[in-house]
């Protein structure tokens, strides 16, 4: 009897430490889901394939004159109350990704906005976080960490009424805002 209290009283910290070990920590690197590498070779083309959001990228990037502080909407999903994008939504990041490549000039901040759901400090982390994620993606795929920026908004700044389901879908959103871009894209074939 003595041995089993003993092994659960040994088991406790354990058990404490396997459950914080789900929490999300910001000063930690975590690994991302590995994914198939996008293939250079295609280049821009591919980006334009992939998305909306793609054309609409490029066609800023390749018109005259360009707005500094232009923004484009990621369309990207998450299981809900988490900072890692569904494995299945994951095409416009990529597309952001080639374009990157392309584009060695461009320079942007992925900003991460929620809907007002649940308490104020969560959806600004949470907002962090997911534009963090984005980030990290692209840097460790290549892209320098000067040429991105990740700042979170929280519910700070809707564009949608978060009193409908619809509203707060529009809310909980991506944003590439555009800071620098003056040069035309490396790949050849445009």
């Amino acid at each position: 009897m003595a041995n089993a209290r003993f092994a659960v009283f040994l088991s406790l910290p354990l058990l404490g430490a396997l459950a914080l070990g789900g929490c999300y920590d910001p000063h930690k690197k975590y690994a991302l889901n590995p994914l198939p590498a996008v293939a250079d070779s295609e280049g821009e083309k591919a980006a334009r394939n992939a998305a909306p959001f793609a054309d609409e990228l490029v066609r800023y990037l390749r018109g005259k004159p360009r707005d500094q502080g232009s923004e484009f909407i990621l369309n990207v999903e998450f299981e809900y109350g988490g900072f890692a994008p569904r494995m299945d939504s994951l095409g416009d990041i990529e597309a952001l990704l080639v374009i990157m490549r392309d584009y060695p000039d461009l320079r942007i901040v992925i900003e991460g906005h929620t809907d007002n759901e649940g308490k104020a400090e969560k959806n600004l982390k949470l907002s962090q976080w997911r534009a963090n994620w984005v980030r990290s993606f692209l840097l460790e795929r290549g892209i320098a960490g000067d040429r991105v920026q990740a700042e979170g908004f929280g519910d700070s700044r809707p564009i949608a009424d978060n009193d409908t389901p619809e509203g707060r879908k529009q809310n909980r959103r991506l944003v590439v805002r555009i800071l620098n871009f003056d040069q035309p894209p490396v790949s050849a074939e445009l």
